[in-house]
């Protein structure tokens, strides 16, 4: 009994580290640069491009009260529990201050250099970087904005039809009168 659970240990350990690294693309002639780190992967498949696996991301970890949330950004491994980590690279307030503004911090240099490493960076910092300008706008960040702008637009569309069939009603109620 003790052996099989043992077992059953080591397939989820394997199974999460299969299931948890990330795949990038590696300049080529730039393997040796991730040569002594044991947490990266440098391989490459059929097609010879060389390939990054990596075990760190760079993600947010939740702080603060369940009404009121407040994030760190973190360098943290992707298989650990959602507020461990190794690095505080900055903060993320997602409740409007009185000038309605979300507040934001960010070490970039730290950011950087996680980045060259290979660091697997998780949709929300993908959105934050690219709202700060660091990295392009993420693509769905222009289709929200899209559909956004839509919706407004056809709001307006139906307040102004409304607004027409309204003067027409009290057009028609004085020439009843």
């Amino acid at each position: 009994m003790v052996r099989l659970s043992w077992l059953l240990l080591e397939r989820v350990r394997n199974f999460r580290k299969l299931q948890t690294t990330r795949e990038r693309l590696v300049a080529r002639n730039a393997e040796c640069l991730f040569a002594g780190d044991e947490n990266i992967q440098v391989y490459s498949k059929l097609d010879g491009v060389p390939r990054l696996k990596n075990q760190y991301a760079i993600r947010l970890a939740k702080h603060g009260c369940p009404n009121r949330p407040f994030y760190h950004i973190v360098l943290a491994k992707t298989y650990d529990d959602r507020d461990t980590e190794i690095e505080q690279l900055g903060t993320y307030d997602p409740m409007p201050n009185i000038n309605n503004e979300k507040l934001c911090a960010l070490n970039f240099e730290r950011i950087k250099y996680h980045i060259a490493l290979g660091a697997y960076l998780t949709r929300p910092i993908r959105r934050l970087l690219g709202l700060s300008g660091f990295l392009p706008l993420d693509p769905t960040l222009l289709i929200f904005a899209e559909n956004l702008r839509r919706r407004k637009a056809i709001e307006q569309k139906i307040k102004s039809k409304e607004s027409e069939d309204s003067e027409e009603k009290t057009e028609t109620e004085k020439e009843v009168d």
